[in-house]
Formats: C-alpha cells, structure tokens, sequence
C-alpha cells in the first residue's frame, strides 16, 4: 500500500471468497424464500405457519451470517486505505481477488 501521509501503508490481508461468500449470503436474505412455504408444508405434512417462522428464522440467521462475514473483511480493507477509495476497492477485491492494484 502507498504511504499518502495517513498510515495507509501498513498492509491489508483481505480474503476474497470470504467477501464474495459474506454478499451472497446477504443475497439469499433478501430472496422470498416465505413465498415457499405453503408449497413446502403441502409436500412434507406440515403446518404452513409452522414453516413460515422456520424459513423466516434460517433466512433472517443466513443473512445475519452474511453482513458479518462482509463486515470483517470491509473493516479489514478500511484499515489499509483512505475513505473516499473504499468503494473501488472492495469491487476490485470481488473482481479479481487482489487488493495490491486497487489504486
């Protein structure tokens, strides 16, 4: 990393699949899964209501998973780069799995 006279030169281990894991975990929070759950219940015997709480709590847990993996790894680039780049950098990261020439 570049010495530009805020202590950004001390050097970052970001890992790349954490990140791309912890965002598409988030992902899968965000898709409907509750809209399966009288299908899910009609296949298995179960009550529909019943389901819809288990589906809402793995989903709420798995995206909960996901911010927190991705919350690592952006506080981890944070630490080794000025604010105003922090955004290219982490799409650097998910793009090519390097943070050296993020510059």
């Amino acid at each position: 990393m570049r010495d530009d006279g805020t202590g950004a030169d001390q050097a970052v281990s970001v890992s790349p699949t954490r990140l791309r894991i912890g965002i598409f975990l988030v992902f899968l929070w965000w898709i409907p899964v509750w809209l399966a759950a009288p299908v899910l219940a009609d296949v298995f015997g179960l009550d529909s209501h019943d389901v819809l709480v288990w589906l809402i709590v793995v989903q709420t847990v798995v995206g909960l998973a996901g911010v927190l993996v991705v919350g690592r790894q952006i506080a981890r680039i944070m630490k080794g780069i000025p604010a105003r780049r922090m955004l290219p950098t982490v799409w650097h990261v998910l793009r090519h799995g390097t943070i050296d020439a993020a510059r």
